[in-house]
C-alpha cells in the first residue's frame, strides 16, 4: 500500500471514529461473548427479592432461569464446599457440578453455606477458620451460581472445636457473654452479608441451629442481630431452626417482621430401631411424623415455612438416624430414594411449607445426592412443578 493509499484510510478511520464513537461503544458492547464468565461484580440487581421470584438481572450474558409455575416454591439442593478456596475461581469440582446438579435435579436454588468457627461451646468470639470460603472465592461462586440462572440461599453454619462440634451445643451463664457473642458474630458475618448484597444473592440466614440460644438469648438481642442484618442486605432474611426445636413454642423474635419466613433442619426420625422399612410403609411414617410436626409449627408461627435442609443419608440406617452423614451401616440408595420420594410427595402439595433444600449435592458425606439413585427422585418433582 503507498502513501496516499495509507493516507485515505486513516483519514476515513478517522472520521468513523470521531462521528460513531457512541455507534462503535454499542456495537462492543452487544457483541460481548455470552459463555459463562466470572470477574468483579458488573450486574445491576433489583435491592429486594421475594420468595420463589428472582431479581432481575442485567449482566450481558444469556441466563436462564427456572421457578415454579404451580405455586410459589423454593425448588434447592445446598452445595456446600468446606475450604478458604470454596467457590471460588479454582474451586473446579464445585464449578464442574453447578450445571451438573441443575441437569440432574431441576433446582432453581442453591444453598451455599458459609461456616465459621469457635474454640469451645462458651467461646464469645466467632471468627472465619479454615473451612470458611474467602469473601473473594465467595463472590465468585454467587456470580457463577447466577450466571447459570439459580437463585441463592447462604446460610451461616458454626463449628464448635470440641465434642460434639455443633451450633446447637452453643450457650453461656451471663447476659454479658451473651451480648459478646452476637456482637462477635456480627463482625464475622457483616463482610459476607454485604458480599451477598452486592452480588444480589437473594436469601440470607440470621443464623442455623443456634438451639440454646434461639430459646434462652434475649429477644433483643435478637432483634438487633435480625436489623444489623437488614441495614446491609436488603434480599429476603430467614432463621434456620434445628428439627428438635419443633416442640417449642416459637420465641417472639421469630416474628420479627424482617424475618419473612422461618426454616427447618428437618431430620426427624421416622423409627426407633435401625432395622430397614418397607418402601410402601415411608410414605405414611413421613405423614404421621414429619408433616404433622411442620404443619403444627407453622400453624403455631402463624405462617408458611422452609424446609432449610431436608435429606435422607446413603445407609440402612436412614430412617432411624437422618442426621448421620458419616454412618458405618452399609449403603441403602434404595431406602435413601424412597425416603426423599416419600417426603416430597407429602411436601409438594402442603401449603405450609414453601420450599425444600436438600442437603447435599456434593461435600455431605452419605447425604450425597450427585450420583445416587435419589436425585432422579428429585428430578421428578421438582420438574411436575415447573410443567
Amino acid at each position: 500500500m503507498n502513501a496516499y493509499h495509507k493516507f485515505r484510510v486513516l483519514l476515513v478511520v478517522g472520521i468513523i471514529l470521531v462521528m460513531g464513537a457512541s455507534l462503535v461503544y454499542v456495537f462492543t458492547i452487544g457483541n460481548t461473548s455470552t459463555q459463562h464468565t466470572v470477574s468483579k461484580p458488573t450486574a445491576t440487581l433489583e435491592p429486594t427479592a421475594t420468595l420463589g421470584t428472582r431479581p432481575t438481572e442485567v449482566t450481558g450474558q444469556a441466563v436462564k432461569s427456572c421457578n415454579s409455575k404451580q405455586r410459589n416454591f423454593q425448588m434447592g439442593v445446598a452445595f456446600p464446599d468446606w475450604g478458604t478456596t470454596g467457590y471460588g475461581e479454582s474451586d473446579v469440582k464445585w464449578l464442574t457440578e453447578l450445571p451438573v446438579m441443575q441437569t440432574k435435579t431441576a433446582a432453581c436454588w442453591i444453598e451455599m453455606p458459609v461456616l465459621f468457627e469457635q474454640a469451645t461451646r462458651t467461646s464469645t468470639a466467632v471468627m472465619a477458620g479454615p473451612k470458611t470460603p474467602s469473601l473473594s472465592s465467595f463472590t465468585y461462586g454467587i456470580q457463577r451460581a447466577h450466571s447459570l440462572g439459580y437463585h441463592i440461599f447462604v446460610t451461616p453454619l458454626f463449628g464448635v472445636d470440641d465434642t460434639q462440634g455443633w451450633a446447637g451445643v452453643i450457650h453461656f451463664s451471663t447476659y454479658e457473654q451473651e451480648q459478646q457473642w452476637f456482637d462477635s458474630y456480627w463482625q464475622a458475618l457483616k463482610p459476607y452479608a454485604l458480599a451477598a448484597a452486592q452480588a444480589g444473592v437473594e436469601q440470607f440466614a440470621v443464623g442455623t441451629e443456634c438451639v440454646w440460644l434461639e430459646q434462652n438469648a434475649p429477644s433483643p438481642l435478637w432483634n438487633k442481630l435480625i436489623a444489623e442484618l437488614k441495614s446491609v442486605f436488603p434480599g429476603t432474611l430467614t432463621y434456620d431452626m434445628d428439627w428438635s426445636s419443633l416442640q417449642n413454642q416459637p420465641p417472639s423474635w421469630m416474628r420479627n417482621p424482617d424475618l419473612k419466613t422461618i426454616g427447618v433442619s428437618t431430620y426427624l426420625p421416622l423409627t426407633n430401631t435401625p432395622e430397614p422399612v418397607d418402601p410402601k410403609q415411608i410414605f405414611g411414617l413421613w405423614k404421621q411424623i414429619v408433616k404433622q410436626a411442620i404443619d403444627n409449627f407453622s400453624k403455631e408461627l402463624g405462617e408458611p415455612i422452609l424446609l432449610t435442609e431436608i435429606g435422607y443419608p446413603n445407609s440402612t440406617e436412614a430412617l432411624y438416624h437422618p442426621w448421620e452423614s458419616n454412618s458405618t451401616a452399609p449403603a441403602d440408595p434404595v431406602e435413601q430414594a424412597a425416603a426423599l420420594d416419600a417426603a416430597l410427595a407429602n411436601i409438594i402439595p402442603d401449603q405450609h411449607v414453601l420450599g425444600t433444600f436438600f442437603w447435599g449435592w456434593d461435600n455431605t458425606g452419605d447425604f450425597d445426592l450427585h450420583s445416587v439413585q435419589a436425585a432422579t427422585v428429585i428430578l421428578k418433582y421438582y420438574k411436575s412443578l415447573q410443567s
